[in-house]
């Protein structure tokens, strides 16, 4: 019963992402969008913490038992303010005529295909979280065991500080964008995210390692919520949900695939050398995009 929850509620998710992204553009003029961004992302974050707290103390005072109806709670809260943004969505339904699932999966993928921007960020997406996303989940936890010799505390501070890290990055993304150029701070946001973790390889120290993840982490928000900005702006309503679908598909299967790999590499190499090697390869990324006139011109 548990595994069909969680289950459920993972499904729910994957709707729920490309919804929210592909909605906001409705709900706010294009000037404001790229904080709009930075707030639902920063409201994201600081769920992360708050969620953690909460079902912290419902468990010790009053079960486990008690953590599910809280949650569904806090969900019928949620539906009920989605219930209140009267006309979202309208854009998606102002679209066109009807046409049958196939055919409307088959007409999103080709007018996909045909904006060769759009597609350079979906492969610039693809790359970079496949050499980051593996290391950044597997081989951290591998160096907080194999090299530092810590415990599992020791991995929830560093996990904690990315988190403190994005929430700051957040406040300050929301202002640069207009500023630099979504394109401009997104493909700077890559190289940096990339490049922040070869100093990895020279880490012995769990101190070291919660600086190194501090300054890596604040490279995330500039990643994701420009990318979400330039997408919302270069996609028509009726596209934006599968373009952000498609989105989650990349980070997802890609996260999987990249984390698969970082097991196999961590059996012939240190987790310093392996975070060393995908920064280099992660910020060479980056600089591939700089090279791009049309990215660099979003």
């Amino acid at each position: 019963l548990l595994t069909a929850i969680a289950f459920g509620v993972a499904t729910a998710s994957v709707l729920f992402y490309p919804a929210r992204d592909a909605m906001l553009p409705e709900l706010v003029p294009s000037e404001g969008l790229n904080r709009a961004n930075a707030f639902v992302q920063l409201s994201q974050q600081v769920a992360f913490f708050a969620g953690p707290m909460v079902a912290g103390y419902l468990i010790k005072r009053f079960g486990v038992a008690s953590a599910f109806p809280t949650g569904v709670l806090f969900f019928i809260g949620s539906l009920g303010a989605l219930l209140l943004l009267r006309g979202a969505g309208s854009g998606h339904r102002a679209g066109g005529r009807e046409m049958g699932l196939a055919q409307d999966f088959r007409s999103g993928l080709a007018a996909i295909a045909s904006d060769r921007t759009l597609l350079l960020l979906l492969m610039l997406t693809a790359l970079d979280n496949l050499f980051l996303m593996g290391p950044a989940i597997v081989g951290t936890a591998v160096m907080v065991r194999d090299t530092l010799h810590a415990d599992a505390s020791a991995y929830a501070v560093v996990e904690a500080t990315y988190g403190v890290a994005m929430v700051l990055s957040s406040l300050t993304i929301g202002r640069l964008g207009a500023r630099i150029g979504y394109g401009r701070l997104l493909l700077i946001g890559i190289a940096y995210d990339g490049l922040s973790y070869v100093p990895l390889l020279w880490c012995r120290s769990l101190p070291f390692l919660i600086g190194i993840s501090f300054v890596h982490a604040l490279a995330i928000p500039a990643i994701t919520i420009p990318r979400t900005t330039l997408v919302q702006g270069m996609v028509s309503p009726r596209l934006r949900g599968r373009v952000f679908a498609l989105v989650n598909v990349v980070v997802l299967g890609t996260t999987a695939v990249s984390s698969g790999l970082a097991g196999l590499v961590l059996d012939h190499v240190t987790a310093p050398v392996l975070f060393a090697w995908i920064g280099v390869l992660a910020g060479a990324t980056g600089f591939l995009g700089l090279a791009s006139g049309r990215l660099r011109r979003l």
